[in-house]
């Protein structure tokens, strides 16, 4: 009995190495399709579901993509243009979050307070294997043309905002098609991207709070 069930012990790890490497495999893949984009630009729909008054808000706008090499060093940048159902922007960078509306003399900027949030954020376009930094990686279910993974915090940064997450990868671009997390109070935020752009130019200074302080 003991040898039977020493068997199935080693079955199940056997599965398990075969399922983490075939993870491991599909991140790699999806990694080396991204490893050399620029830019991109592409149109996305927000859905927002409130688990306290069990109502369902979209929104809809352009997102905008740069990474950039200086010194040797490589920073990543993303620019969330809202059109609907109200204006403004949101961008994310190594430094910190910038938000931006129409009403606003200047944006408002709040600095980061590690690297950690960026990290997780950057890793989802650019480096889809680094998501196993925060997270624990299973397949979710298949779809044709895209390569799903369900996501489990094990971070301490994650485990503080989100109790789960799911993304769907395109086999084609490698970028992301579906976003979705679930935060710790219930908050269900899934993003939806479409139409990509890739090595698009932007103007230089289009993540900084300068652009905006110009454009009034």
């Amino acid at each position: 009995m003991k040898k039977f069930f020493f068997l199935v012990l080693l079955a199940a790890l056997s599965l398990q190495a075969e399922s983490t490497n075939e993870v491991d495999a599909a991140l790699s893949s999806l990694g080396k399709k991204v490893k050399d984009l620029k830019s991109f630009t592409a149109d996305f729909r927000q859905l927002d579901k409130d688990p306290l008054f069990m109502d369902e808000s979209e929104h809809k706008g352009k997102l905008s993509f740069l990474r950039s090499v200086k010194d040797g060093a490589t920073n990543c940048f993303l620019r969330f243009d809202y059109t609907e159902p109200e204006k403004s922007v949101t961008v994310l960078s190594p430094n910190g979050v910038l938000i931006y509306t129409d009403d606003m003399t200047e944006p408002q900027v709040s600095p980061s307070r590690d690297s950690n949030r960026a990290d997780m954020v950057f890793s989802t376009f650019v480096s889809p294997a680094a998501l196993k930094h925060h997270y624990d990686v299973a397949f979710n279910k298949p779809e044709s043309g895209k390569i799903s993974f369900k996501l489990t915090p094990k971070s301490v940064f994650s485990k503080e905002f989100f109790s789960e997450a799911e993304v769907d990868f395109s086999e084609k671009t490698g970028l992301p098609e579906r976003l979705r997390q679930v935060k710790l109070n219930g908050s269900d935020i899934t993003l939806f991207f479409s139409s990509p752009a890739f090595n698009v130019s932007l103007p230089t200074n289009y993540f900084d709070a300068s652009y905006f302080k110009k454009a009034k």
